[in-house]
């Protein structure tokens, strides 16, 4: 597997040196199974925003599902949420949250984040387990050993200002290391108050996060070990699009990384890692909520896991194991006795092996094929409601607990890409694949009407079901892989057949769901159930060197997503998105003008209630400075016009406090900003 590096501005080889020899940036790149590495040049982005997602959508075929400044939830090809195999520093983060506030990409800040990147297309086996939605990976910034036994000292900070929102971001990363040790400390701030667009401002879209990392790293003779620990602390932070807000998302996750390159040339991988969080959520502190429907909610998670590997040659052999236990209970700040378990211990342990093989056919035919099992184990302790309760949640409760709560999924993946090289310019790729995935936790273990849906943001009251088959997707991969040293092109048609595709059905007949939505403000809850659907489109990158000035490059992802089984169109799928940036590039610095082109989403889903988007194009002026070998600054405005738009991933307005924005209206995207950004390097 080969990295390709892609932006919406390339550097000319010249400048490349210039600013990535001393200054670490954060790296946009595509893995891929097809040939060899474009020569695209390292990209320098400028950090106009804390949120990591933003570099997430400069990606073909990738976007973000945005339900508040720092929760963006990564969306690949038309599936988002825990169908995307999102890793942080190689780790599969378990959210604590049961709507997906602490999505995965909220754990890294922007301006800790070295290389975002992503297989495109059919991620390998080895990629992880239930990788229906494609791998995505987030790598932070990690110190280096030196070539020698003299210590030295290095480090970078940076901070930067956004004028919409007044938001502030500062990261430092030091690190102290010689040819066998390496001791490393890095941590960021990141603030800001809410955002505006163009007609008022959107309430409440504050936010408030802390990191810290302090790891340490070994190597000697073909061995390496790294250890790490990490503190997220996100503080009060708003989330518009969801029934409540954050009051904190504070804990620890714990990584042990070991290899050994043994005589035979095999080498021998271990990974492991621990996670420990609590999460405090209301409706009340940023919204106006009468007292007796004010709540809050505890939500904790507990989860771990290991994985082994063994590679030699073409092959590589592994296996993993995680675990996760989720509880959330909800209170009545106005009254003691209120209390409700959501979910009590939902436990959801994995265990999967895999094979893969990867090479040379001949002269002009690589073959990637993997397969993969995976048991996946779930299960539930009762849960408990307060005695007072209402007759139709009691009886929810004891239905759901006179259930079977334990259940075993078998789920087996496999795939096969090709690639053929015309060229060492031109290669063929064609792939199928076979991927799975077991509901989560939300969907099976949801025993009473709640807007629990790991971030769908669609306002609907939910419900689980206990007995829900596993997803199967079959998976098509056609594309080109077009390459010289002043150009490129690289198109990818898809087609996914999802059988058993989990998504909220109307039509529940259940009298008490029916009375507990009733009384939550749902009429009309849903269900999680099996249905059948397909998701098909293309998406491509491409550059061209004009002069050794001049650059011209983007990306365009289309995505098409439909039930298989009615005539209703799949929930929050991203319209045609296309992004075109023209850069003039010196050795010392660079302007670039963008322009993303959106057009109008029209194909929504009626069981979830979706409104339809107009199409926008957007306008982003950015430039570089590098003043010195270990200073660059970064500087911009987005949205130069300051466009009202409707940004279709984003969410519908659930604070009332907001003056400028109605309830159930879609949160519009954000007007003009200005940014600046420092980096420091020694």
């Amino acid at each position: 597997m080969r990295y390709k590096f892609l932006s919406l501005f390339v550097l000319a080889a010249a400048s490349q040196s210039a600013f990535a020899e001393h200054v670490s940036l954060p790296t946009i790149s595509v893995e891929t199974v097809s040939g060899e590495a474009a020569p695209y040049a390292l990209p320098i982005l400028p950090s106009n925003s804390a949120d990591t997602g933003d570099l997430v959508k400069r990606l073909p075929g990738a976007n973000v599902n945005k339900n508040g400044a720092i929760t963006s939830i990564a969306q690949y090809r038309g599936l988002f949420g825990n169908r995307v195999n999102v890793l942080v520093d190689g780790t599969n983060l378990h959210e604590v949250g049961p709507n997906s506030m602490d999505s995965p990409l909220s754990y890294i800040a922007a301006s800790q984040t070295d290389t975002v990147a992503i297989y495109r297309g059919l991620a390998p086996v080895s990629s992880g387990i239930e990788t229906i939605g494609g791998t995505m990976t987030v790598s932070s910034n990690q110190a280096e050993f030196t070539s020698s036994d003299e210590v030295e000292f290095h480090g970078q900070a940076n901070a930067g200002y956004a004028s919409n929102g007044h938001a502030r971001q500062t990261g430092l990363t030091a690190n102290l290391a010689n040819k066998n040790h390496r001791l490393q400390f890095s941590g960021s701030a990141d603030r800001g108050d809410d955002s505006d667009f163009d007609g008022g401002s959107i309430r409440n879209t504050e936010f408030d996060r802390d990191t810290a990392n302090l790891s340490y790293g070994f190597q000697n003779d073909g061995f390496a070990a790294d250890l790490s620990v990490n503190y997220l602390d996100i503080g009060e932070t708003g989330t518009p699009a969801l029934p409540m807000d954050i009051v904190y998302v504070r804990g620890e996750t714990y990584r042990a990384n070991i290899s050994n390159e043994l005589n035979n040339g095999a080498t021998i991988s271990t990974r492991l890692h621990y996670q420990d969080l609590d999460h405090e959520m209301n409706n009340f502190s940023f919204r106006n909520t009468a007292g007796m429907a004010q709540r809050f909610v505890t939500p904790e998670v507990t989860a771990g896991g290991i994985s082994f590997s063994y590679q030699q040659d073409s092959w590589t052999v592994g296996a993993d194991f995680d675990q996760s236990t989720n509880d959330a209970t909800v209170f009545n700040p106005n009254m003691a006795a209120f209390e409700i378990e959501s979910f009590n211990d939902a436990e959801r342990d994995r265990y999967s092996v895999f094979a893969e093989w990867s090479g040379q056919l001949d002269e002009q035919w690589k073959l990637d094929a993997g397969a993969r099992y995976s048991l996946v184990q779930m299960d539930s302790d009762d849960v408990f409601t307060f005695a007072a309760a209402p007759a139709p949640v009691r009886t929810l409760r004891d239905n759901f607990n006179d259930s079977d709560h334990s259940q075993d999924e078998h789920l087996i993946d496999l795939v096969a890409a090709f690639t053929y090289a015309f060229s060492d310019d031109l290669d063929f790729e064609v792939g199928l694949a076979r991927k799975t995935r077991a509901p989560s936790y939300q969907e099976r273990y949801l025993w009473v009407p709640l807007e629990i849906t790991a971030g769908l943001a669609d306002g609907n009251n939910y419900v689980g079901d206990v007995n829900l088959d596993h997803e199967v997707s079959y998976q098509f991969e056609l594309g080109l892989d077009w390459h010289t040293p002043t150009a490129g092109f690289s198109p990818r048609v898809f087609y996914h057949h999802i059988n058993d595709y989990i998504q909220g059905v109307a039509g529940i007949t259940d009298t008490p769901t029916n009375m507990v939505s009733n009384a939550n403000g749902d009429s009309t809850p849903l269900q999680y159930s099996n249905v059948d659907a397909k998701l098909y489109g293309i998406d491509a990158n491409w550059f061209v060197s004009l002069t050794n000035e001049w650059q011209l490059d983007g990306t365009v992802s289309y995505v098409r997503g439909k039930r298989r089984d009615t005539s209703d169109d799949l929930y929050r799928i991203s319209p045609l998105t296309a992004r075109t940036m023209i850069s003039y590039v010196q050795e010392k610095w660079r302007i670039g003008f963008e322009a993303e082109t959106i057009a109008r989403q029209n194909k929504v889903s009626d069981e979830n209630d979706e409104q339809k988007t107009s199409g926008y194009a957007l306008f982003n002026l950015s430039g570089n400075f590098q003043p010195t070998d270990n200073v660059v600054v970064s500087a911009g405005v987005n949205n130069i016009f300051d466009r009202y738009y409707e940004d279709h991933l984003a969410g519908y307005n659930r604070n009332n406090t907001n003056e400028d924005l109605a309830v159930g209206a879609r949160i519009p995207g954000l007007g003009r900003s200005a940014y600046i950004n420092a980096n420091v390097s020694w």
